[in-house]
């Protein structure tokens, strides 16, 4: 795989995570209303199948800075690559609950001092969730570097096998375990495997299937399990909700979503890969480095287009659903789009600047 495949299969996957994303956060409200319909039972299928997402991101992650040489210089790490996320997390921590504050009663000016004050501990907004331990993984990357550049791949595959078993497998089935046998399966505090909530392994794992040529596995197989685990692991999260919990974690400890995101992730690579149609490849690659600020701005978008939609249309159920997710993703999208032709701006809100061609 060359380096220009190799670029353009990320940005193709960094893309798809990112509608994901929006997808998730769109239909979270119809996962909790006319429960047990049809209707329900789709999107919240749906809404289970782009959990691949968050994973999917600190793979492209750990196969972008573990691959750079530029990750073993502490300088370049923190003069370039960690301001370029936390600044415009920090800023987009200020404007969001500002934005709300203004413009509803759901939060007033003294709350908003009083999340921001807190922000180490906490995010201001929950979608932010994200931030940290991506900070994390990026404090990190140069001692992570060190290691895979000195690791076999036998040893890359025994660190993320310790991982999954430890951070995934043991959780899983923990979770379903009896009242008196529930602890049986949870490791203690002090000896688990956990580093920067679990999320260190795909940041890992995203480097290891970097070095793996997957050209030989089957496409369809590949999406046979991705449907297959995703479908058990959605059912499997009715029957036992201690699966979900409210920090997230579950992106780790729930074994079905690092089994559908590495399924996902191959089978995306192989797609982006199989690309050839150069107004395809520039439509992604004109979208990827948008993304970042895609994320920060989402939410925000989502706060004001969903109580309008719910208020003057009166679509419901899945076409409710994915019109909203339509015009979510079309407005910020343009509204990135305009801010990524502002100097300055740019960086700020997006950690970007603008290639000089």
């Amino acid at each position: 795989m060359d380096k220009k495949q190799r670029i353009f299969y990320l940005d193709f996957i960094r893309v798809i995570a990112i509608l994901l994303v929006i997808f998730i956060h769109v239909s979270t409200i119809d996962t909790t209303k006319h429960i047990g319909t049809t209707d329900w039972q789709i999107i919240k299928m749906l809404n289970y199948f782009a959990h691949i997402s968050v994973p999917i991101f600190f793979m492209i992650s750990g196969t972008l800075i573990l691959n750079s040489p530029k990750t073993l210089s502490l300088k370049y790490t923190w003069q370039k690559r960690i301001p370029r996320i936390v600044i415009p997390f920090v800023i987009w921590s200020i404007i969001l609950p500002t934005v709300i504050s203004l413009t509803s009663n759901l939060l007033s000016t003294n709350d908003v001092w009083g999340r921001l004050k807190f922000i180490l501990n906490k995010p201001t907004i929950p979608v932010f969730w994200f931030m940290y331990p991506l900070i994390g993984v990026y404090i990190l990357s140069p001692i992570i570097k060190t290691f895979v550049d000195n690791a076999s791949l036998k040893m890359l595959f025994y660190v993320t096998s310790v991982w999954l078993v430890t951070c995934s497998l043991l959780p899983s089935v923990n979770v379903m375990m009896g009242k008196d046998m529930k602890h049986v399966f949870q490791l203690s505090p002090v000896s688990n495997f956990l580093l920067i909530g679990g999320f260190t392994g795909y940041f890992i794992l995203g480097y290891l299937l970097s070095q793996m040529d997957f050209r030989n596995i089957s496409s369809f197989a590949l999406l046979t399990l991705f449907i297959g685990i995703g479908t058990f692991g959605n059912f499997f999260s009715e029957s036992v909700p201690k699966t979900f919990d409210t920090n997230n974690s579950y992106y780790v400890t729930s074994l079905f979503i690092p089994i559908m995101s590495i399924a996902a992730f191959i089978l995306l690579q192989k797609w982006g890969n199989s690309i050839r149609s150069r107004g395809v490849i520039n439509f992604f690659e004109s979208l990827a480095p948008l993304v970042f600020g895609i994320y920060l701005l989402h939410y925000l978008v989502i706060f004001f287009i969903e109580p309008w939609f719910f208020k003057n249309t009166n679509l419901r159920g899945i076409p409710a659903t994915f019109l909203r997710y339509i015009v979510v993703v079309f407005i910020t999208i343009v509204i990135i789009r305009v801010v990524s032709f502002i100097p300055g701006i740019n960086y700020l809100l997006t950690g970007h600047t603008r290639s000089k061609k």
